[in-house]
């Protein structure tokens, strides 16, 4: 009998999954698959677990968040190594892209993984008819999601729903609207069979299928597959969700702040989400944070330098700065209401900024060894007073000087002109503040999909059904989620203010950096408006919130972005393995 061994793009990894009485998924890894191994009910339940291992490979490192992030409305070049997405840089975004590749390579491993489960499930003795439904349910929910990350990236692309246990050369790019009938036929065959809630958290539910349902129809409305009826299926999809939510056990948490609170990650408003634990095993948590795939480093991506503001060390708390990401004026100002014509009112109306993002350190290092020469710039410096603020305006001269003058001595005040690539402030939505170290990598749970999107997607496909009322309230009901107390009439807009340049600023405020906005972008047709509007000019240095301290800030993207770039390139080594079956995309080296 044949075995498929790991290495290089191996099509098959298999995991065996733990008892059911376990409080979470959890998987123990196998290093070999023998084919037949899945006709039997361990073999069966082992390969589920292994469709569901390659989420943390897909999502949570780094090449996620970059792939999906940056080279948006959203985020710009952060200080930290890249791989050409950010700027849309041609010596690096191209048909040997390391991130491309890796992805796509992920995407078609597990995509095997979940064919052999759907394959094999109707040869298996010893498990009962809905258990059996139940598996290969699940298992076409996260084959249909593997196919919407490649057609949203990559636009055609081979097609198999046949597990491949031989090398094979015989692959080439299947339509889009192939695709996506395929996605759409998997998710609508899950919803006959699979469960209203899960029996362990992360697994996928009738939610998170009807969820999908919406989300694809909405972005196949837009692509060279589309089908008349997308939005109106959409639209039906996502009510469906919202209307039956407490069915399923979901519903909005009452407030935003809750929605990223430590050990809420698999909390009601979570549709689907990837598990964590600290086993490093199968988790590949290691103390530097580096490298190992399957990590979730997502909690390092967004941050920035603090560890070199004065009188601040790196810490658990504040966690490790990799710096892929940094935010864009747009992002930081998306949460300013027109009617706060004073500075002094900016965010204080939606709540959402002053809760997702991080714009205070406190004093963590005094004395004649305080970090970043701190006793110098403030010999006065009290462990757990303010070390540096980033307010989000510019400041009086007076408040300055006020500043100056505490007893405390002073800190550091970041404004807008002085924001920069190593100093601005930056999402703290997957912050995990309960490492064992510094630099160790998170195990919490990384949310991919959440109810709230559920109401945009509704409004935006009622928009475009001329819906406008419905429209306006789905989004209204986040808006008013979103408000301080007393002041939920303030965040409610009428169906004038509705149109996709809206919508796509309320999915900003809401969903920034949940791996979702460059596909948002493209979708709508607005990635190279919106990256040349918002996007500010690389500049080689600039002062800094730090006296005396300069540094870079902005990217080449808006310079650099081309209409072609509204698909990733495809790898070199799938062109090369198919002896040219499998095409590149335009725009990049042939």
């Amino acid at each position: 009998m044949k075995k498929i061994f790991l290495t290089g793009s191996a099509l098959a990894l298999l995991l065996a999954a733990s008892s059911c009485d376990k409080d979470i998924l959890d998987e123990n890894p196998r290093s070999v698959l023998v084919p037949s191994f899945l006709g039997t009910p361990d073999g069966l339940q082992a390969g589920l677990a292994g469709v569901y291992s390659g989420l943390r490979n897909a999502t949570s490192d780094q090449g996620g968040s970059n792939f999906m992030s940056q080279g948006t409305d959203e985020f710009m070049r952060g200080f930290g190594a890249s791989d050409g997405l950010e700027d849309y840089n041609g010596g690096l975004l191209n048909n040997n892209n390391g991130t491309a590749t890796n992805l796509w390579a992920t995407y078609y491993r597990y995509i095997n993984d979940a064919n052999g489960v759907i394959q094999y499930a109707g040869t298996v003795q010893g498990l009962t008819a809905p258990a059996l439904a139940q598996i290969v349910a699940e298992a076409k929910v996260l084959r249909a999601w593997y196919y919407f990350q490649l057609v949203q990236a990559f636009g055609d692309v081979p097609l198999t729903l046949t597990f491949v246990d031989a090398p094979t050369k015989d692959f080439s790019r299947n339509s889009t609207a192939d695709v996506y009938n395929a996605i759409v036929t998997d998710l609508n065959d899950a919803l006959k069979d699979i469960a209203s809630t899960a029996a362990q958290p992360g697994r996928v539910t009738r939610a998170t299928a009807l969820h999908m349902l919406a989300k694809v129809h909405l972005t196949r409305a837009t692509s060279t597959g589309k089908q008349g009826d997308d939005y109106a299926k959409a639209a039906q999809y996502a009510s469906e969700l919202i209307t039956d939510a407490s069915k399923y056990g979901k519903g909005l948490e009452a407030d935003p702040a809750d929605v990223f609170k430590e050990g809420n990650e698999n909390g009601k408003e979570v549709l689907f989400n990837v598990q964590f634990n600290t086993d490093p095993t199968f988790t590949g948590i290691s103390d530097n944070g580096a490298g190992g795939a399957g990590q979730n480093q997502t909690n390092f991506l967004f941050r920035g330098r603090y560890d070199e503001l004065p009188n601040v060390a790196r810490s658990i708390v504040y966690g490790r700065p990799f710096g892929r990401l940094a935010s864009t004026p747009y992002l930081l100002t998306s949460y300013i209401l027109p009617s706060e014509t004073n500075p002094r009112q900016w965010r204080t109306t939606d709540t959402r900024y002053n809760k997702w993002f991080t714009t205070l350190w406190l004093v963590n290092s005094t004395g004649t060894g305080a970090a970043n020469s701190g006793v110098a710039f403030n010999p006065k410096a009290v462990i757990g007073d303010t070390a540096a603020w980033y307010a989000g305006r510019e400041i009086t001269a007076a408040e300055q000087a006020r500043i100056n003058a505490r007893p405390n001595g002073r800190y550091v005040v970041g404004t807008p002109s002085t924001y920069t690539t190593k100093y601005s402030p930056y999402i703290n939505k997957f912050d995990d503040a309960t490492r064992s170290a510094t630099n160790t990598s998170s195990d919490r749970p990384l949310i991919l999909y959440r109810l709230a999107e559920t109401y945009l997607i509704a409004a935006e496909a009622n928009m475009y059904l001329g819906n406008l009322n419905q429209a306006r309230d789905y989004i209204n009901v986040v808006r008013r989620r979103a408000a301080a107390p007393g002041r939920a009439a303030q965040m409610e807009i009428t169906t004038a203010q509705l149109n996709i340049d809206f919508i796509l600023d309320e999915r900003t405020r809401e969903l920034c950096g949940e791996q979702t906005r460059w596909f948002d972008l493209v979708r709508t047709g607005k990635l190279v408006e919106r990256v040349k509007k918002y996007v500010p000019a690389f500049v080689a240095s600039k002062p800094s919130p730090i006296p005396g301290a300069t540094d870079t800030y902005g990217s080449d993207a808006a310079k650099n972005i081309q209409p072609y770039h509204v698909l990733r390139p495809i790898p070199q080594q799938e062109i090369d393995r198919t002896n040219g079956k499998i095409t590149q995309n335009p725009g990049y080296p042939q």
